[in-house]
Protein backbone atom coordinates (compact mmCIF):
# COMPACT_ATOMS: atom_id res chain seq x y z
CA UNK A 1 0.00 0.00 0.00
CA UNK A 2 1.60 3.22 -0.80
CA UNK A 3 2.08 6.16 1.57
CA UNK A 4 1.40 9.36 1.85
CA UNK A 5 2.32 11.57 -0.93
CA UNK A 6 3.52 8.66 -3.14
CA UNK A 7 1.40 9.68 -6.74
CA UNK A 8 2.40 13.69 -5.35
CA UNK A 9 4.46 15.51 -7.39
CA UNK A 10 -36.91 27.35 -8.44
CA UNK A 11 -34.47 29.29 -11.35
CA UNK A 12 -33.09 32.78 -10.27
CA UNK A 13 -33.09 30.84 -6.40
CA UNK A 14 -30.62 28.13 -7.89
CA UNK A 15 -28.27 30.64 -8.71
CA UNK A 16 -27.70 32.09 -5.53
CA UNK A 17 -28.22 28.76 -4.27
CA UNK A 18 -24.91 27.92 -6.28
CA UNK A 19 -23.17 30.76 -5.31
CA UNK A 20 -24.17 30.13 -1.65
CA UNK A 21 -22.14 26.27 -2.36
CA UNK A 22 -18.92 28.01 -3.41
CA UNK A 23 -18.57 31.11 -0.83
CA UNK A 24 -19.60 28.91 2.07
CA UNK A 25 -17.50 25.94 1.25
CA UNK A 26 -14.76 28.30 0.35
CA UNK A 27 -15.03 30.40 4.24
CA UNK A 28 -15.09 27.04 5.93
CA UNK A 29 -12.23 25.17 4.04
CA UNK A 30 -9.84 28.47 4.50
CA UNK A 31 -11.07 28.06 8.17
CA UNK A 32 -10.46 24.75 8.85
CA UNK A 33 -6.75 23.48 7.76
CA UNK A 34 -4.91 22.05 10.34
CA UNK A 35 -7.11 23.25 13.46
CA UNK A 36 -5.95 20.85 15.97
CA UNK A 37 -8.50 22.09 18.50
CA UNK A 38 -11.67 21.06 17.22
CA UNK A 39 -12.59 18.24 19.92
CA UNK A 40 -9.56 18.00 21.65
CA UNK A 41 -7.52 15.13 22.25
CA UNK A 42 -3.85 14.16 22.56
CA UNK A 43 -3.01 11.77 19.70
CA UNK A 44 -2.37 8.99 18.77
CA UNK A 45 0.15 8.09 21.10
CA UNK A 46 -2.18 8.37 23.48
CA UNK A 47 -4.79 5.90 22.92
CA UNK A 48 -6.24 2.92 24.72
CA UNK A 49 -4.92 0.03 23.75
CA UNK A 50 -6.74 -2.68 22.07
CA UNK A 51 -9.38 -3.97 23.83
CA UNK A 52 -12.24 -7.00 22.85
CA UNK A 53 -14.35 -4.11 23.36
CA UNK A 54 -13.00 -2.26 20.08
CA UNK A 55 -12.16 -5.97 18.81
CA UNK A 56 -16.02 -6.34 18.87
CA UNK A 57 -16.63 -2.91 17.05
CA UNK A 58 -14.48 -4.10 14.15
CA UNK A 59 -16.32 -7.85 13.60
CA UNK A 60 -15.23 -10.92 12.62
CA UNK A 61 -12.01 -11.07 9.93
CA UNK A 62 -12.54 -10.65 6.31
CA UNK A 63 -9.36 -10.82 4.42
CA UNK A 64 -9.89 -9.42 1.03
CA UNK A 65 -7.63 -11.29 -1.73
CA UNK A 66 -6.81 -11.04 -5.57
CA UNK A 67 -5.62 -7.70 -7.58
CA UNK A 68 -5.71 -4.81 -5.63
CA UNK A 69 -8.18 -2.33 -6.27
CA UNK A 70 -6.74 1.43 -6.68
CA UNK A 71 -8.41 3.87 -4.74
CA UNK A 72 -6.84 7.43 -4.59
CA UNK A 73 -6.51 9.64 -2.05
CA UNK A 74 -5.74 13.81 -1.99
CA UNK A 75 -5.38 15.74 0.21
CA UNK A 76 -3.75 19.21 0.70
CA UNK A 77 -0.66 17.78 2.69
CA UNK A 78 1.53 19.97 4.58
CA UNK A 79 2.05 23.39 3.87
CA UNK A 80 3.61 26.19 5.46
CA UNK A 81 0.01 27.51 6.93
CA UNK A 82 -1.03 23.79 8.30
CA UNK A 83 -0.46 20.24 7.81
CA UNK A 84 -3.49 18.26 6.99
CA UNK A 85 -1.20 15.02 6.07
CA UNK A 86 -3.48 13.28 8.96
CA UNK A 87 -6.22 12.84 6.51
CA UNK A 88 -4.06 10.22 4.40
CA UNK A 89 -2.87 8.83 7.25
CA UNK A 90 -6.33 7.93 8.61
CA UNK A 91 -7.41 6.93 5.03
CA UNK A 92 -4.49 4.25 4.84
CA UNK A 93 -5.67 2.73 8.30
CA UNK A 94 -9.74 2.91 6.99
CA UNK A 95 -8.24 1.09 3.79
CA UNK A 96 -6.29 -1.25 5.83
CA UNK A 97 -9.37 -2.23 8.38
CA UNK A 98 -11.37 -2.88 5.07
CA UNK A 99 -9.25 -5.06 3.82
CA UNK A 100 -9.50 -7.44 7.23
CA UNK A 101 -13.06 -7.04 8.08
CA UNK A 102 -14.98 -6.66 5.13
CA UNK A 103 -13.44 -7.81 2.41
CA UNK A 104 -12.48 -4.90 0.64
CA UNK A 105 -14.17 -4.09 -2.14
CA UNK A 106 -15.78 -6.90 -4.34
CA UNK A 107 -13.48 -9.29 -2.40
CA UNK A 108 -10.19 -7.49 -3.62
CA UNK A 109 -8.14 -5.03 -1.23
CA UNK A 110 -8.26 -1.70 -1.56
CA UNK A 111 -4.75 -0.58 -2.44
CA UNK A 112 -4.87 3.77 -1.65
CA UNK A 113 -2.80 5.85 -3.90
CA UNK A 114 -2.14 9.49 -2.57
CA UNK A 115 -1.13 12.74 -3.63
CA UNK A 116 -1.10 15.86 -1.93
CA UNK A 117 -1.52 19.14 -3.50
CA UNK A 118 0.39 21.60 -1.31
CA UNK A 119 -2.69 23.38 -1.33
CA UNK A 120 -1.82 25.15 -4.58
CA UNK A 121 -3.65 25.02 -7.77
CA UNK A 122 -0.54 23.38 -10.21
CA UNK A 123 -0.23 20.76 -7.88
CA UNK A 124 -3.81 19.86 -7.62
CA UNK A 125 -3.41 19.96 -11.12
CA UNK A 126 -0.77 17.12 -11.30
CA UNK A 127 -2.50 15.21 -8.27
CA UNK A 128 -5.86 14.75 -10.99
CA UNK A 129 -3.31 13.42 -13.71
CA UNK A 130 -1.47 11.57 -12.26
CA UNK A 131 -4.08 9.66 -10.37
CA UNK A 132 -5.86 9.66 -14.08
CA UNK A 133 -2.43 7.68 -14.85
CA UNK A 134 -2.07 5.64 -12.16
CA UNK A 135 -5.62 4.13 -13.23
CA UNK A 136 -7.32 4.57 -10.14
CA UNK A 137 -11.01 3.85 -9.81
CA UNK A 138 -12.09 6.46 -7.71
CA UNK A 139 -10.72 9.27 -5.77
CA UNK A 140 -11.91 10.24 -1.85
CA UNK A 141 -11.16 13.43 -0.65
CA UNK A 142 -11.66 15.04 2.77
CA UNK A 143 -11.36 18.98 2.12
CA UNK A 144 -9.21 20.98 -0.01
CA UNK A 145 -8.28 24.65 -0.64
CA UNK A 146 -8.27 23.69 -4.41
CA UNK A 147 -10.75 20.97 -4.99
CA UNK A 148 -11.56 22.19 -8.12
CA UNK A 149 -8.37 21.92 -9.65
CA UNK A 150 -8.15 18.31 -8.36
CA UNK A 151 -11.43 17.62 -9.93
CA UNK A 152 -11.47 19.18 -13.49
CA UNK A 153 -8.80 16.49 -14.61
CA UNK A 154 -10.20 13.69 -13.01
CA UNK A 155 -13.79 14.79 -13.77
CA UNK A 156 -12.60 14.69 -17.62
CA UNK A 157 -11.44 11.40 -17.33
CA UNK A 158 -14.70 9.71 -16.36
CA UNK A 159 -13.00 8.96 -12.78
CA UNK A 160 -15.59 9.34 -10.00
CA UNK A 161 -15.10 11.45 -7.05
CA UNK A 162 -16.47 11.70 -3.48
CA UNK A 163 -15.78 14.37 -1.13
CA UNK A 164 -16.54 14.60 2.12
CA UNK A 165 -16.71 18.78 2.33
CA UNK A 166 -16.60 20.20 -0.52
CA UNK A 167 -17.00 23.64 -2.72
CA UNK A 168 -17.78 24.58 -6.09
CA UNK A 169 -20.72 24.84 -8.14
CA UNK A 170 -19.33 22.07 -10.94
CA UNK A 171 -18.62 20.06 -8.34
CA UNK A 172 -21.90 20.09 -6.88
CA UNK A 173 -24.24 20.47 -9.64
CA UNK A 174 -22.45 17.91 -11.65
CA UNK A 175 -24.82 14.55 -11.85
CA UNK A 176 -21.95 12.76 -14.09
CA UNK A 177 -19.10 11.69 -11.70
CA UNK A 178 -18.96 13.67 -8.56
CA UNK A 179 -20.76 12.52 -5.26
CA UNK A 180 -20.31 15.07 -2.28
CA UNK A 181 -21.43 13.70 0.96
CA UNK A 182 -22.66 16.77 2.77
CA UNK A 183 -24.88 20.03 1.50
CA UNK A 184 -22.45 22.77 1.98
CA UNK A 185 -26.38 24.72 2.43
CA UNK A 186 -26.66 22.78 5.53
CA UNK A 187 -24.09 24.12 7.64
CA UNK A 188 -24.86 27.91 6.82
CA UNK A 189 -28.79 27.45 7.11
CA UNK A 190 -29.73 23.98 8.88
CA UNK A 191 -28.55 25.22 12.48
CA UNK A 192 -30.13 29.02 13.06
CA UNK A 193 -33.12 27.98 11.25
CA UNK A 194 -33.56 24.77 13.41
CA UNK A 195 -32.93 26.80 16.58
CA UNK A 196 -34.94 29.81 15.30
CA UNK A 197 -37.93 27.19 14.81
CA UNK A 198 -36.82 25.29 18.74
CA UNK A 199 -36.72 28.64 20.28
CA UNK A 200 -39.55 30.43 18.77
CA UNK A 201 -37.81 32.41 17.33
CA UNK A 202 -39.46 34.92 14.21
CA UNK A 203 -35.85 36.69 13.30
CA UNK A 204 -32.62 35.70 13.23
CA UNK A 205 -29.48 38.59 13.04
CA UNK A 206 -26.29 37.00 11.18
CA UNK A 207 -23.20 38.89 12.75
CA UNK A 208 -20.49 37.69 9.63
CA UNK A 209 -16.79 38.52 9.04
CA UNK A 210 -16.83 40.76 6.51
CA UNK A 211 -15.69 38.94 3.41
CA UNK A 212 -17.25 38.17 0.20
CA UNK A 213 -17.19 34.59 0.91
CA UNK A 214 -19.51 34.96 3.95
CA UNK A 215 -21.51 37.86 2.54
CA UNK A 216 -22.35 36.04 -0.55
CA UNK A 217 -23.08 32.96 1.17
CA UNK A 218 -25.38 34.37 3.28
CA UNK A 219 -27.67 36.73 0.08
CA UNK A 220 -27.91 33.14 -1.12
CA UNK A 221 -29.88 32.59 2.28
CA UNK A 222 -32.06 35.38 2.43
CA UNK A 223 -34.84 34.41 0.00
CA UNK A 224 -35.42 30.39 1.57
CA UNK A 225 -35.62 32.08 5.38
CA UNK A 226 -38.25 34.75 3.10
CA UNK A 227 -40.02 31.90 2.13
CA UNK A 228 -40.08 30.41 5.94
CA UNK A 229 -41.52 33.92 7.30
CA UNK A 230 -37.87 34.10 9.50
CA UNK A 231 -36.89 37.95 9.30
CA UNK A 232 -33.17 38.35 9.42
CA UNK A 233 -30.64 41.28 9.66
CA UNK A 234 -26.57 41.09 9.31
CA UNK A 235 -24.13 42.87 10.73
CA UNK A 236 -20.96 42.57 8.81
CA UNK A 237 -17.82 43.30 11.12
CA UNK A 238 -14.51 44.05 9.33
CA UNK A 239 -11.47 40.99 10.02
CA UNK A 240 -8.81 42.21 13.34
CA UNK A 241 -12.14 44.01 14.75
CA UNK A 242 -11.54 43.49 18.44
CA UNK A 243 -14.06 45.52 20.53
CA UNK A 244 -17.23 44.76 18.61
CA UNK A 245 -19.67 46.15 21.85
CA UNK A 246 -20.87 48.51 19.62
CA UNK A 247 -22.14 46.16 17.27
CA UNK A 248 -23.55 43.88 19.40
CA UNK A 249 -25.76 46.56 20.86
CA UNK A 250 -26.85 46.97 17.80
CA UNK A 251 -27.87 43.69 17.42
CA UNK A 252 -29.62 43.11 21.37
CA UNK A 253 -31.82 46.21 19.83
CA UNK A 254 -33.16 44.60 16.99
CA UNK A 255 -35.66 42.25 18.55
CA UNK A 256 -33.43 39.08 16.93
CA UNK A 257 -34.34 35.86 18.97
CA UNK A 258 -31.43 34.01 17.50
CA UNK A 259 -27.83 35.20 16.34
CA UNK A 260 -25.67 33.19 14.42
CA UNK A 261 -22.08 33.93 14.44
CA UNK A 262 -19.95 33.29 11.39
CA UNK A 263 -15.93 33.49 11.44
CA UNK A 264 -12.74 32.57 12.48
CA UNK A 265 -12.24 32.10 16.28
CA UNK A 266 -10.84 35.32 16.58
CA UNK A 267 -13.88 36.97 15.33
CA UNK A 268 -16.16 35.15 16.81
CA UNK A 269 -14.08 35.55 20.64
CA UNK A 270 -14.60 39.54 20.35
CA UNK A 271 -18.20 38.67 19.07
CA UNK A 272 -19.07 36.53 21.62
CA UNK A 273 -17.29 38.74 24.30
CA UNK A 274 -19.72 41.59 22.62
CA UNK A 275 -23.04 40.10 22.90
CA UNK A 276 -22.38 38.93 26.78
CA UNK A 277 -20.96 42.93 27.37
CA UNK A 278 -24.50 44.27 26.13
CA UNK A 279 -26.67 41.60 27.89
CA UNK A 280 -27.89 39.88 24.88
CA UNK A 281 -30.16 36.96 26.58
CA UNK A 282 -31.67 35.31 23.13
CA UNK A 283 -30.47 32.51 21.16
CA UNK A 284 -26.65 32.18 20.25
CA UNK A 285 -25.53 29.71 17.45
CA UNK A 286 -22.32 29.21 15.41
CA UNK A 287 -19.91 27.57 12.92
CA UNK A 288 -17.41 24.46 14.16
CA UNK A 289 -14.82 26.83 13.17
CA UNK A 290 -15.69 29.32 15.49
CA UNK A 291 -14.76 26.89 18.46
CA UNK A 292 -11.20 26.11 19.22
CA UNK A 293 -8.84 26.14 22.72
CA UNK A 294 -8.48 29.53 21.71
CA UNK A 295 -12.12 30.51 21.71
CA UNK A 296 -12.41 28.23 25.18
CA UNK A 297 -9.94 30.46 26.79
CA UNK A 298 -10.97 34.04 25.26
CA UNK A 299 -14.32 33.74 26.42
CA UNK A 300 -15.92 32.83 29.98
CA UNK A 301 -17.61 29.52 29.82
CA UNK A 302 -20.76 30.60 31.38
CA UNK A 303 -21.09 32.39 27.92
CA UNK A 304 -20.27 29.32 25.75
CA UNK A 305 -22.81 27.41 27.80
CA UNK A 306 -25.69 26.38 25.62
CA UNK A 307 -24.40 27.73 22.24
CA UNK A 308 -25.23 26.12 19.66
CA UNK A 309 -23.07 24.73 17.16
CA UNK A 310 -23.16 22.93 13.81
CA UNK A 311 -21.40 19.67 13.31
CA UNK A 312 -20.40 17.20 10.81
CA UNK A 313 -19.28 14.35 12.42
CA UNK A 314 -19.91 13.05 15.99
CA UNK A 315 -16.10 13.86 17.14
CA UNK A 316 -15.77 13.41 20.70
CA UNK A 317 -18.83 11.59 21.09
CA UNK A 318 -17.92 8.67 23.18
CA UNK A 319 -21.51 7.24 23.54
CA UNK A 320 -21.94 7.57 20.01
CA UNK A 321 -21.52 3.88 18.05
CA UNK A 322 -20.20 5.83 14.58
CA UNK A 323 -17.82 7.37 16.92
CA UNK A 324 -16.63 3.97 18.85
CA UNK A 325 -15.79 2.49 15.81
CA UNK A 326 -13.58 5.59 14.48
CA UNK A 327 -11.49 5.00 17.67
CA UNK A 328 -11.22 1.43 17.23
CA UNK A 329 -9.99 1.07 13.54
CA UNK A 330 -7.61 3.86 14.24
CA UNK A 331 -6.36 2.77 17.40
CA UNK A 332 -5.68 -0.87 15.36
CA UNK A 333 -4.55 0.19 12.37
CA UNK A 334 -3.68 3.91 12.49
CA UNK A 335 -0.64 4.15 14.39
CA UNK A 336 0.67 6.54 12.58
CA UNK A 337 -2.11 9.05 12.75
CA UNK A 338 -0.62 11.90 14.90
CA UNK A 339 -3.88 13.33 16.26
CA UNK A 340 -6.70 10.66 16.12
CA UNK A 341 -9.23 13.35 18.19
CA UNK A 342 -9.08 16.10 15.43
CA UNK A 343 -11.57 16.54 12.76
CA UNK A 344 -8.62 16.51 9.94
CA UNK A 345 -7.86 12.48 10.71
CA UNK A 346 -11.58 11.36 11.09
CA UNK A 347 -12.44 13.64 8.14
CA UNK A 348 -9.98 11.42 6.17
CA UNK A 349 -11.39 7.72 7.37
CA UNK A 350 -15.31 9.80 6.66
CA UNK A 351 -13.90 10.08 3.18
CA UNK A 352 -12.60 6.69 2.47
CA UNK A 353 -14.92 5.34 4.16
CA UNK A 354 -17.79 6.79 2.64
CA UNK A 355 -16.73 5.90 -0.98
CA UNK A 356 -16.22 2.09 0.97
CA UNK A 357 -19.43 2.03 2.40
CA UNK A 358 -20.91 3.04 -0.78
CA UNK A 359 -19.09 0.18 -2.86
CA UNK A 360 -20.66 -2.71 -0.94
CA UNK A 361 -22.68 -4.23 -3.66
CA UNK A 362 -20.03 -4.00 -6.25
CA UNK A 363 -19.23 -7.26 -8.20
CA UNK A 364 -17.21 -8.35 -11.55
CA UNK A 365 -15.05 -6.02 -13.53
CA UNK A 366 -13.87 -2.23 -10.86
CA UNK A 367 -13.78 0.63 -13.16
CA UNK A 368 -14.49 3.90 -13.17
CA UNK A 369 -17.67 3.55 -14.74
CA UNK A 370 -19.14 0.53 -12.59
CA UNK A 371 -17.93 2.47 -9.45
CA UNK A 372 -20.22 5.28 -10.36
CA UNK A 373 -23.34 2.93 -11.34
CA UNK A 374 -22.35 1.13 -7.66
CA UNK A 375 -22.48 4.33 -5.91
CA UNK A 376 -25.80 5.77 -7.57
CA UNK A 377 -27.78 2.33 -7.19
CA UNK A 378 -25.97 2.60 -3.36
CA UNK A 379 -29.11 1.75 -0.59
CA UNK A 380 -29.13 4.14 2.42
CA UNK A 381 -26.53 3.91 4.88
CA UNK A 382 -25.13 5.33 8.01
CA UNK A 383 -22.30 7.91 7.48
CA UNK A 384 -19.20 6.41 8.69
CA UNK A 385 -18.46 9.62 11.71
CA UNK A 386 -21.39 10.76 11.30
CA UNK A 387 -23.41 10.36 14.56
CA UNK A 388 -26.98 8.94 12.80
CA UNK A 389 -26.66 11.07 9.55
CA UNK A 390 -28.20 8.58 6.98
CA UNK A 391 -26.79 9.03 3.39
CA UNK A 392 -27.52 7.95 -0.28
CA UNK A 393 -26.05 9.46 -3.61
CA UNK A 394 -28.61 8.94 -6.24
CA UNK A 395 -29.15 12.60 -6.89
CA UNK A 396 -32.42 13.07 -5.19
CA UNK A 397 -31.60 14.14 -1.73
CA UNK A 398 -31.22 18.37 -3.54
CA UNK A 399 -32.17 18.11 -7.41
CA UNK A 400 -30.80 21.55 -7.53
CA UNK A 401 -27.40 19.94 -6.56
CA UNK A 402 -27.50 16.57 -7.85
CA UNK A 403 -24.20 15.59 -6.33
CA UNK A 404 -25.14 15.99 -3.06
CA UNK A 405 -25.88 12.65 -1.29
CA UNK A 406 -27.49 14.25 2.26
CA UNK A 407 -29.41 17.20 3.74
CA UNK A 408 -28.69 15.68 7.07
CA UNK A 409 -26.31 17.57 9.64
CA UNK A 410 -25.48 17.60 13.13
CA UNK A 411 -26.41 19.95 15.93
CA UNK A 412 -24.92 20.13 19.70
CA UNK A 413 -25.10 22.85 22.13
CA UNK A 414 -21.54 23.74 24.39
CA UNK A 415 -21.22 23.07 28.13
CA UNK A 416 -19.41 25.09 30.81
CA UNK A 417 -16.20 24.34 29.37
CA UNK A 418 -16.94 25.06 25.54
CA UNK A 419 -16.68 21.29 24.59
CA UNK A 420 -19.57 19.89 22.83
CA UNK A 421 -22.74 17.91 24.46
CA UNK A 422 -24.64 15.53 22.98
CA UNK A 423 -25.14 15.66 19.09
CA UNK A 424 -28.67 15.24 16.91
CA UNK A 425 -29.49 14.83 13.99
CA UNK A 426 -31.02 17.79 12.23
CA UNK A 427 -32.29 17.42 8.62
CA UNK A 428 -32.43 20.50 6.14
CA UNK A 429 -34.44 18.66 3.02
CA UNK A 430 -37.89 20.76 3.99
CA UNK A 431 -35.67 23.73 4.64
CA UNK A 432 -34.12 23.33 1.05
CA UNK A 433 -37.65 22.72 -0.54
CA UNK A 434 -38.51 26.00 0.24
Amino acid sequence: MSGPGDASGHNGGLALRALAVVALGALLLAACGGDDDDGGGEGAEESTDTTAGSEDLLGQEDQASGEPVRIGMVSDGATQAFDNTDELRAAQATAEYWNTHKGGVGGRPVEVVTCETGADPAGATDCGNRLVEQDVAAVALSQSAVGDAVWEPLHAAGVPTMWFQGSGEAIATDDQSSFLLLNPETTLGALPVSVAESEGADKIAFVTIDVPQAIDGLEGLYPILEDKGIDHETVAIAPGTADMTSQMQQVAGGDAGVVHVVGNDAFCIAAFNGLNAVGYDGAVASITQCITDATREGVPGDVLEGTFVTSTIALGADDDPTFQLYEAVMDAYGQDVQDVNNATAMGGYVAMASLLTSLADISGDITPQTVIETVRAMPEAELPGGGGVMFQCNGSADPALPAVCTNESLRTQLDAEGQPTSYEVVDSSELLSQ
